[in-house]
């Protein structure tokens, strides 16, 4: 299949490069760094291999870009007021939009503005960070997990899975959307929050008592809020996440990356939203709640608390 990164960065950068390292035929649109990667190309530096591709074809502009099969949505989900006006060009009847983005709801909005659309959840467990122009650097990790939005669609979403793992890249497929959100939202909830308001990496975090009893204890409301909403995570998932951050390289998640440089967090999605299901559906999650509220009044943003 052929494939459009919407978002070259950390998650964009890394997983369309490897597409493109293996050979997939990979359109990228880029602003800020777009005359830069025409330029001179995408540099990764990566656990699994350091590695740089040239004359790669880079847009400025969805206008311009070419038919394709699949558009990779790795913008971050505070762009996502935009992001329907970004999809009208390039998304056709049939077209897959594979959403790698943190949070809860994305493909739901995203199928009732494109019903034409084949809609798939992408779940990236990758600890990766954009240094710089055209520079990509993967630290540790990197699986996914797809989840299409319609199990009619888990054929598509297999095929997905022939490309990117033919790429080097771990895939595994979930027949629960929801359910692998919230899987994702077990980790993100509380190390991308607590790294911010305790000015911490995610191995500062583990190593302090009171920054890991922090995590546990809001790994525990997740995973309650989780249960509410019909997605019961499975025995050993707090555990297991926590034992997984211990070994990781010592990262700064992407919400610590976006608060240092003074750009908005992405605090609707991964934590708003979250709270409205768990509540609508009978859980009340009062330190996730917290926690949301710390993040928006640094993110400067006034919001409507739920």
């Amino acid at each position: 299949m052929k494939y459009t990164v919407l978002g070259t960065g950390a998650i964009g950068g890394y997983y369309g490069g490897m597409l493109r390292k293996s050979g997939l035929p990979v359109d990228f649109l880029a602003r800020s760094d777009y005359q830069y990667i025409k330029e001179h190309g995408l540099m990764i530096d990566s656990i699994k291999g350091d590695f740089i591709l040239r004359e790669l074809d880079v847009y400025d502009s969805v206008e311009n870009l070419p038919d394709t099969d699949v558009v990779i949505v790795s913008m971050k989900t505070t762009a996502n007021e935009n992001l329907s006006e970004l999809l009208l060009p390039i998304v056709k009847k049939g077209t897959v939009i594979f959403v790698l983005q943190n949070g809860l709801g994305m493909e739901e909005e995203l199928q009732k503005q494109f019903p034409h659309a084949v809609v798939i959840g992408g779940m990236c467990f990758i600890c990766s960070q954009k240094r710089g122009p055209g520079y990509i650097v993967h630290l540790d990790k990197g699986p996914i997990t797809a989840a299409p939005l319609h199990e009619s669609a888990l054929p598509i979403a297999e095929k997905l899975r022939s490309d990117f793992v033919q790429a080097g890249i771990e895939m595994t497929l979930s027949r629960n959307l929801k359910h692998a959100r919230w899987g994702k939202l077990l980790w993100n909830i509380p190390f991308n929050g607590l790294s911010v308001v305790l000015n911490a990496n995610t191995k500062e975090i583990m190593d302090n008592p009171y920054g890991l009893s922090l995590a546990q204890r809001l790994m525990e409301e997740v995973s309650r809020g989780a249960s509410a909403c019909g997605c019961n995570l499975p025995s050993g998932s707090i555990a297991g996440m926590l034992e997984s951050t211990q070994t990781m390289a010592p990262y700064d998640p992407s919400m610590k990356l976006d608060y240092d440089h003074k750009r908005p967090m992405e605090v609707e999605y991964m934590y708003r939203k979250p709270l409205q299901e768990a509540r609508k559906n009978g859980a009340d999650l009062p330190l996730v709640a917290a926690l949301a509220d710390q993040l928006s009044f640094l993110n400067q943003v006034v919001e409507v608390p739920v």
